[in-house]
């Protein structure tokens, strides 16, 4: 319960640290720096965050691994750019994450007021991965977007266990 008060507050007044962008800039290429600062505030405080937790697999995967780990951590929600996602929206899919199936389906079929943001969070994580791919990220990159909330990798699977926990 405090975890999701917290969450929220983060999404209510995300708080950036110049230290924290900065050492996420130098990290990022041209193309996916820009993809980083097309995110909302909020996007990008739990991006930040989801990379912080992946740090600690530095040690144990190649550099050019973790490096990728690290760009698709960043950038795993850069397809939620492509529309504007309102704070109850966010809030309501949050919940709606935790209601059986039948429910997310019967709703996403429903008024756009409700399937509208059920919709989003369904497809972001093609519609990012498509923006990683015209932003010229390599193919793993790319994967990891595309698969960070239904992983099928072992980096994958790093990536959803960190956005789980943000």
């Amino acid at each position: 319960m405090f975890y999701r008060i917290h969450q929220f507050a983060q999404a209510f007044f995300p708080r950036l640290h110049p230290s924290e962008t900065l050492r996420a800039t130098k990290i990022l290429s041209p193309g996916a720096r820009a993809l980083f600062f097309r995110q909302s505030p909020a996007e990008q405080r739990h991006a930040l965050s989801v990379a912080q937790s992946l740090m600690i697999y530095q040690e144990i995967l190649s550099s050019s691994e973790y490096l990728d780990l690290i760009t698709a951590a960043l950038l795993h929600d850069c397809g939620k750019s492509l529309v504007t996602i309102r704070l109850w929206q966010r809030v309501f899919i949050v919940l709606m994450q935790q209601m059986p199936d039948p429910l997310w389906i019967r709703a996403e079929k429903g008024p756009a007021l409700w399937s509208a943001p059920l919709k989003v969070a369904k497809r972001h994580p093609l519609w990012g991965a498509n923006l990683a791919r015209k932003a010229g990220l390599n193919p793993r990159i790319c994967l990891l977007i595309r698969e960070h909330h239904t992983p099928g990798t072992r980096l994958g699977c790093l990536l959803h266990k960190a956005d789980n926990e943000h």
